[in-house]
């Protein structure tokens, strides 16, 4: 592996992209860039800057290049494009497979949306992840805060070389690749599970 491969500039922190909807969750969604900044990471939302683009591609391309997903949700279920059969909103939840996913519901919210409660629901049913409720912005920014520190300390210890990895590298020869001094936000791709099988690639 080349050098230049795990010598980065120190600008390249971990980005970490804000979902929700814009007006009814403002105050919430400062309490999360403030978590974020806190941290020394980017936070990566749609109002940071305006660009010549619709906005389907604009958030679509953010997601591409984020390695953190933070979902905030409340009662609105967002807006469908014309031609579209979900909101930005649920398309960006969609679009995050594969990376990290932290989730937060606010509550009470006796006006949700019809969609939004259907899309809940399938959150909690897929059981890939687990969501936390809140009430108030302050809150929301230390279940943030907290949440993202837990996953980078997960996301380092998982990039240690220990005898995980090498008892694998010797039952699967050739096919365990872990780079384990490599940061594991250089990369896109969905975290390796606890248990491989032959052939499985380690993604950090």
């Amino acid at each position: 592996m080349a050098e230049t491969d795990v010598i980065r500039t120190p600008d390249q922190r971990v980005r970490v992209f804000v979902s929700s909807t814009l007006t009814e969750l403002a105050a919430e969604r400062q309490a999360v860039q403030d978590a974020v900044t806190s941290l020394r990471l980017v936070p990566v939302m749609f109002e940071l800057g305006a660009r010549p683009y619709p906005p389907r591609p604009v958030y679509r391309a953010y997601l591409a290049q984020s390695q953190v997903f933070v979902g905030i949700y409340w009662q609105s279920y967002g807006w469908v494009e014309p031609g579209e059969q979900v909101s930005g909103l649920e398309d960006e939840y969609r679009l995050s497979a594969g990376l990290p996913r932290l989730i937060y519901v606010k509550s009470p919210a006796p006006d949700r949306e019809p969609r939004l409660t259907q899309m809940l629901a399938r959150i909690r049913d897929e059981g890939g992840v687990s969501y936390q409720h809140f009430s108030e912005p302050a809150g929301l920014q230390q279940l943030v805060e907290n949440d993202l520190a837990v996953l980078l300390s997960e996301r380092f210890e998982m990039t240690r070389p220990g005898e995980g990895a090498a008892d694998d590298a010797r039952r699967w020869p050739g096919r365990f690749r872990c780079r384990p001094r490599r940061c594991w936000a250089a990369s896109r791709r969905p975290p390796p599970s606890k248990t491989w099988s032959p052939g499985r690639v380690c993604g950090w």
